[in-house]
């Protein structure tokens, strides 16, 4: 026999161990490939953590107009205005650092509507003059109790505007300290969430093995007796719920 080569038997020997090794690793990487689609056993839970508080900060805008058809007359009359506004919100219990004066806005209705024409407005009228007053604080009752003293004003001549923010809400009632909250409610609509994945797993004969996944969710701020979110209503109430709802997947096991 020359050197190298190798006999008839032992290249029998070879090759039937070669193509069983082959196909042990074909079954393997088979097994391997049905473990991983498999499809996966888990239950996706939603937690509610709810709070109620009360509103820390009030932002009230109290403005007022004058109108008329001499510029001096009508500018004379909204700093007669002024006064007793600001005589008011003083008397309301509210401090300088509280009180922000809002630009004095003077319109001619005649000019803007020479632009578009003939003037389609009483020379009575012709003169706008808007100006006020924001009053930003913490102190929510005063705020809540001057607002529904404002007849006093009328009474005394003066035009309130109604000014109201984007939300509608005038005074608008907020909460500004959810990044304190946050933590506990977090953990209580955590808490909620595995509650009702165990109760899943217990009526499954199965039982919860770890997260899949989790989700934290979204603040959502109502009026304390709201159904459902709603701006205007929210700014508007002093009583406030927040609400938290988290979203969580638990893998199941036998």
């Amino acid at each position: 026999m020359e050197r190298g080569s190798i006999s008839f038997p032992a290249a029998v020997i070879l090759g039937l161990l070669v193509g069983t090794g082959a196909a042990l690793a074909g079954f393997f990487v088979g097994q391997g490939f049905l473990q991983g689609r498999r499809p996966e056993r888990y239950v996706s839970v939603k937690g509610l953590a709810e709070r109620d508080v009360k509103a820390d900060l009030a932002v009230w805008t109290l403005s007022f107009t004058a109108t008329g058809a001499d510029i001096s007359a009508v500018s004379a009359t909204s700093e007669r205005d002024r006064e007793l506004v600001r005589a008011f919100i003083t008397k309301s219990g509210f401090i300088d650092r509280e009180i922000v004066p809002l630009a004095t806005r003077i319109n001619d209705q005649f000019a803007f509507a020479t632009l578009m024409g003939p003037p389609n407005v009483e020379a009575s009228r012709r003169y706008v003059i808007t100006a006020g007053f924001e009053i930003r604080t913490t102190k929510i009752d005063a705020v809540r109790e001057a607002s529904q003293m404002t007849s006093e004003l009328i009474r005394q001549g003066v035009v309130l505007d109604g000014h109201q923010d984007g939300s509608g809400a005038n005074p608008a009632y907020l909460f500004t300290r959810l990044s304190d909250i946050r933590p506990a409610m977090l953990a209580q609509a955590a808490k909620s969430a595995r509650a009702l994945a165990e109760q899943f797993a217990a009526d499954s004969k199965t039982h919860l093995v770890a997260i899949r996944r989790a989700s934290e969710g979204v603040f959502q701020v109502m009026s304390r007796d709201g159904e459902t979110p709603n701006a205007t209503e929210e700014r508007a109430s002093i009583e406030k719920k927040l609400r938290l709802v988290t979203t969580v997947d638990y893998y199941l096991a036998e």
